[in-house]
């Protein structure tokens, strides 16, 4: 793995390239997943209205909109990091896995929340997008590895 003495160097650098690459496909899997909830919630009907409509599902898919923008804008400053070889590739990476790590499982279990019933069948692809997101949480490091991490490389 690379010459004498640079082999951790090279390591960093993969893990880096690894995340970022890992962070553009969960923002792309929490956008489509996200996309399809909102064309259920405007198609299920319950009581003669979209269930879209209820003001507590409006609140929920608000609040995953913007969880799902952030996660966009990680990837994007995840992978621009990695393209430009900046410094702080590694802080950098490693915050944008940490946030969607956590961000991304969340956003998969309210869109099956949104879902109801069907979202639990093995008929439905929702099933495939959450278990998606829980593994990609966990490859190359868990969300609290990488706040350790971080913590490390400021020596806290």
């Amino acid at each position: 793995v690379g010459g004498h003495g640079t082999a951790a160097a090279a390591v960093d650098h993969q893990l880096s390239v690894a995340l970022a690459l890992q962070c553009a496909e969960t923002a792309g899997l929490v956008d489509t997943l996200f996309s399809m909830t909102v064309q259920y919630a405007k198609d299920r009907t319950a009581f003669g209205r979209p269930i879209g409509s209820f003001q507590a599902l409006k609140h929920l898919m608000a609040d995953q909109a913007v969880l799902v923008e952030t996660c966009k804008a990680g990837a994007v400053a995840a992978v621009r990091a990695v393209q430009e070889g900046a410094p702080d590739v590694d802080e950098v990476t490693s915050i944008v896995k940490a946030y969607m790590g956590d961000v991304a499982v969340d956003v998969a279990q309210e869109c099956l929340q949104i879902h109801g019933g069907i979202g639990y069948t093995w008929e439905h692809d929702l099933h495939l997008f959450l278990r998606r997101a829980s593994s990609n949480a966990a490859l190359y490091g868990t969300p609290a590895w990488h706040r350790n991490r971080i913590c490390g490389m400021y020596g806290i």
